[in-house]
């Protein structure tokens, strides 16, 4: 997977590059990486895209590079390679199927993998592939929409009759839709008009189900597993149309609607209390990036060590929050033996310091960034040792990896639901910038009605630019998506404008940048009453709250995020490990769990590894500067009630 940016991992199958364009070779003392590539004939970008983990091209001695077989080579532009370093007891099977590749497709960008087994210090080669459009999604979107008439953005991997299937449709009916496919393969990135059949009330009443899933056998018919599981044979075909053109076969995974109560029940809060069984010392690990060397956490003196650095701001920061969380679960008779490393911000380090005792912790929270994270957790994946990210969504996959963070396609998708699910007559606009184009097309697949703002120019945003949008009679819902604080400065400015003239306007954003908290009026936000999706509520902070208080006591000012991130992050993983024998266990749960300003519903992923966070804040300004953390359940389940 890829840094920074969401990329889609493809079978490498769909591009015309084979095992015989590429080749290894060692390079020679004093060798510098212009003299490969004219020994290649290759352009040197090329040589250097090919082999990632190059850093100084004046220094190759002995390097293993990948070259081409053939002068003049050219990589697909929509290539790029990652350099990945090979962990201990990691085999190609482990690594193809974390980056959802083939060993083979591995071996065309690593051919020396051809000639030898694969070596815990080699780095290979991994291959992304990304859509024109990054962080693109569309059909996170298109599954909560209520129109028959859709398009499906064709992703990795996908058939024409796995779509069919999706849809309720045939093959057949597929390619009448869309001319051509027929006569050829679908390629990712692709967009397939679909019409899916009116809905019925029944319909309507199925999709809001909850399944179950079953693997057919031998011994399964529609009959028998109807009555076995409670449902009519007519609600089975509804749930699984494959049925009405393929019939049963053996392998085959239906969905197997269960009881409605349970499609709400993520979206109501697990209350610990009285139910806590496991009272042993809890024994937990916590990695920092404090390079302190030998200093000890007790003696750190806060004003001397804060300038130093922002991170370790935040990790002292982190670490007294994760105190705080340690001190409460005394109270509730729940001791922690908490022992601190120091990661210094440097994976050899790290790696160096693992050892057979880490396999002995019920957990480790951190490191806190992705290299020194990828370190411990693939050292302890095969133990199954729960490793914690607390502070960032990682590019990579492991199954003991949780992520406490929920991904910004989540939080499009909460935001999108709900104006989905309350939506009537209001007149929808929206407003993005450049950077924001892909999340702008989920919203116009869901809405077809969706009015765009288009700016006359582009440096700045005119009052004219709006005014065409704008229902003067009607009530209007405002969509901003942007990452530039002076299109949102300025829009937020002429919307309030607008509204002193009568209009009545709503705000909606799904990702609250920092500059709203210091740049942007509250007051302004507060008039367009501003919804947004969040991680935690800190922005509902009143000073009341019994932890904040006593932070406030202690160190005479409010605990800031990171602080308050701590204090949940254990406070949850220590009441958990309570609850239930394992962190694993404990993600049976039904419902979010919640302590001061973050809540967490840990789920297995469904198509790679490790357990995500999911549970999500949708907050609204109120009238008197007052921020309102909506129930999810209102809206997410109002087709059930």
């Amino acid at each position: 997977m890829k840094s920074f940016l969401t990329s889609i991992i493809l079978l490498l199958s769909v591009l015309s590059l084979n095992a015989q364009d590429l080749r290894t070779y060692e390079a020679g003392a004093d060798e510098e990486l212009e003299d490969v590539a004219s020994k290649f004939q290759i352009d040197l970008t090329t040589l250097k895209r090919l082999n990632p983990n190059i850093l100084n091209e004046s220094d190759l001695s002995n390097s293993l590079l990948v070259v081409p077989t053939q002068p003049n080579y050219s990589l697909d532009p929509r290539v790029q390679l990652i350099a990945y370093d090979v962990s201990p007891k990691e085999t190609l099977y482990s690594i193809s199927k974390a980056y959802n590749l083939k060993v083979k497709d591995l071996k065309i960008y690593n051919p020396f993998l051809t000639e030898r087994e694969l070596n815990y210090n080699d780095v290979l080669r991994i291959p992304t592939y990304e859509l024109k459009d990054k962080d693109l999604d569309i059909n996170q979107s298109i599954k909560n929409s209520e129109f028959n008439s859709l398009m499906h953005l064709v992703l990795p991997k996908e058939t024409k009759y796995g779509i069919s299937r999706k849809y309720g449709l045939t093959v057949e009916q597929l390619e009448d839709l869309n001319p051509g496919i027929d006569e050829k393969e679908i390629q990712p990135g692709q967009f397939l008009n679909i019409e899916r059949p009116a809905d019925t009330s029944e319909t309507k009443r199925l999709k809001n189900k909850n399944y179950a899933f079953l693997e057919v056998n031998s011994e399964n018919s529609i009959q028998s597993i109807s009555e076995n599981y409670d449902v009519t044979e007519e609600e089975l075909i509804e749930s699984n149309p494959s049925l009405k053109f393929e019939g049963m076969s053996v392998g085959l995974v239906l969905k197997i609607p269960q009881a409605e109560k349970i499609n709400y029940s993520k979206y109501k809060q697990f209350i610990f209390e009285d139910k806590l069984r496991y009272f042993d010392t809890k024994k937990i690990a916590l990695m920092l990036p404090l390079n302190l060397e030998r200093t000890e956490i007790d003696s750190i003196s806060p004003t001397s060590l804060l300038k130093a650095s922002n991170l370790l701001r935040i990790s002292l920061d982190f670490y007294e929050g994760i105190q705080m969380a340690i001190d409460s679960a005394r109270n509730k008779g729940i001791r922690v033996n908490l022992d601190v490393f120091d990661t210094r911000n440097n994976p050899s380090y790290v790696r160096e310091q693992l050892n057979e005792d880490f396999k002995n912790y019920q957990a480790v929270v951190g490191p806190l960034l992705d290299p020194s994270l990828k370190v411990v957790a693939s050292y302890l994946s095969t133990d199954s040792v729960p490793v914690i990210s607390p502070l960032v969504n990682p590019n990579f996959e492991f199954n003991n990896l949780f992520n406490t963070l929920p991904k910004d396609e989540e939080m499009q998708e909460v935001l999108i639901t709900y104006l989905q699910k309350t939506h009537t007559d209001e007149n929808l606009v929206i407003l993005s910038d450049s950077i924001s184009k892909p999340i702008q097309r989920k919203y116009s697949y869901t809405f077809p009605d969706l009015k765009v703002v288009n700016q006359a120019k582009s440096d700045y945003l005119q009052r004219s630019d709006l005014r065409p949008q704008l229902d003067s009679l009607g009530t209007n819902w405002f969509i901003l998506e942007t990452q530039n604080l002076g299109l949102a400065e300025s829009a937020v400015g002429l919307l309030n404008s607008f509204r002193r003239d009568g209009f009545d306007i709503r705000l909606f954003t799904s990702k609250r940048n920092a500059f709203y908290d210091n740049e942007i009026s509250n007051y302004y936000l507060s008039n367009l009453n501003f919804t947004f999706p969040s991680i935690s509520k800190t922005q509902l902070l009143s000073g009341e709250d019994k932890y904040t208080e006593t932070f406030k006591q202690k160190y005479g000012v409010y605990p800031s995020r990171y602080v308050m991130r701590g204090f949940d992050v254990m406070m949850d993983l220590i009441l958990r490990l309570a609850y239930a024998k394992t962190l694993q266990a404990s993600t049976e749960i039904e419902g979010f769990t919640e302590h001061a300003e973050n809540k967490f519903n840990y789920v297995k992923k469904e198509f790679s590894l490790g357990y995500e966070n999911d549970a999500i804040y949708l907050l609204q300004y109120q009238k008197g500067l007052k921020v309102k953390a909506l129930d999810l359940a209102d809206f997410l389940v109002l087709d059930v009630e």
